[in-house]
């Protein structure tokens, strides 16, 4: 599997994942589309300097982490998100584990992402890389789950 630094043009492939995953992880009807996926990823790239790993498979983009800056030194990743597909092959591990050196290229000396509670095994995920809860879960503004704060420092 090869990580690379993703640019404007990997947005709509980062997008289209983040539409599959999330169509299987929240039992969704359908995909949502491209145009309600897209924006969601553009936000989380708006500011400088934005992070956008791709996880690739024979060419071809399986997983993507997205975020940017939350003040000076603290990197939000808004995304960790991995095709249907691919769950279960490592590609989030990978994606988690090529983010110190991201982190630390852009000057970041630590991330934080929210993850709902319920989605065990990507709390079991973080807690194995060293990712530390930080406070009590809180409600989702529009869907009401419980998330988790979690933070990571490189060094």
């Amino acid at each position: 599997m090869e990580i690379i630094n993703g640019g404007p043009e990997h947005v709509d492939t980062a997008a289209l994942i983040w539409a599959h995953a999330v169509t299987v992880r929240d039992g969704y009807d359908e995909v949502p589309s491209l145009e309600k996926a897209r924006p969601g990823i553009e936000n989380a790239l708006a500011n400088e300097p934005s992070l956008l790993l791709l996880a690739c498979e024979n060419g071809e983009a399986v997983g993507f982490l997205a975020g940017g800056p939350q003040g000076t030194d603290t990197a939000y990743i808004n995304y960790v998100g991995v095709h249907p597909d691919a769950w279960g092959k490592g590609v989030g591990e990978a994606l988690l584990r090529a983010l110190p050196d991201a982190l630390t290229t852009r000057g970041y000396k630590e991330a934080q992402l929210l993850v709902y509670v319920d989605n065990v095994r990507g709390v079991r995920l973080y807690e194995r890389l060293g990712w530390i809860k930080v406070g009590d879960p809180a409600p989702h503004p529009r869907t009401d789950r419980l998330e988790q704060r979690y933070s990571f420092s490189p060094s």
